[in-house]
C-alpha cells in the first residue's frame, strides 16, 4: 500500500462523515444565530405550563379539600412540588413571576402570566375571552384558561 492510498483510506471515514452530515443537514453552521422563540411559541409554551399548573392544583384541592393557601408563586410551588408535579414552573416562558392568588377559603385559585410586556393589568382580569396582544395576561381561573392568548 502507498504512502498516498494509506492517506486516503484514513480520511475517507473522516471526509464521508462531513459529506454526511452536511448533505443531511445534522450539522448547523457557525454564522447561524442562536435560536431566539417568537412571542407567539413563548405564549403556546406559557399556556402548557399554566394547564400543567393547573392539574397539580387540582389533585392537591383534590387531596387537601381546598387549593394551596398561600398568596405567592413560591409558595403554590412548594405546595404542589414534588407530589403532584416533579417540576413545576414558578415564571412564564418569558422568565417572569406568575401571579397566583388564592380565592376565599381555598375554593378557588387565579393564575395569571403578564405576557411579552412583563406588566400585569388586575383591572383586565375579569374580562373573559381570548387575547388580541402576547402583551396582555393570560388568566387560568380554577383549572380553565379564561384569558388566553390566540394560536398563532
Amino acid at each position: 500500500m502507498t504512502k498516498s492510498t494509506r492517506i486516503a483510506s484514513s480520511l475517507a471515514p473522516a471526509i464521508l462523515s462531513a459529506a454526511l452530515v452536511t448533505s443531511i443537514g445534522f450539522a448547523k453552521p457557525a454564522s447561524q444565530a442562536p435560536y431566539s422563540p417568537t412571542d407567539a411559541e413563548r405564549a403556546r409554551w406559557t399556556m402548557s405550563d399554566m394547564r400543567s399548573l393547573a392539574t397539580a392544583l387540582e389533585s392537591y384541592a383534590k387531596d387537601n379539600h381546598a387549593y394551596p393557601a398561600g398568596a405567592t408563586i413560591d409558595a403554590m410551588v412548594a405546595a404542589v412540588q414534588p407530589n403532584y408535579m416533579r417540576k413545576a414552573h414558578a415564571t412564564d416562558a418569558w422568565g417572569r413571576a406568575y401571579v397566583y392568588a388564592p380565592g376565599p377559603e381555598g375554593k378557588s385559585y387565579r393564575l395569571v402570566s403578564a405576557g411579552a410586556d412583563g406588566k400585569t393589568d388586575p383591572g383586565s382580569w375579569e374580562s373573559a375571552g381570548p387575547l388580541d396582544a402576547f402583551e396582555d395576561d393570560a388568566v387560568l381561573d380554577s383549572g380553565s384558561m379564561t384569558r388566553p392568548w390566540p394560536f398563532r
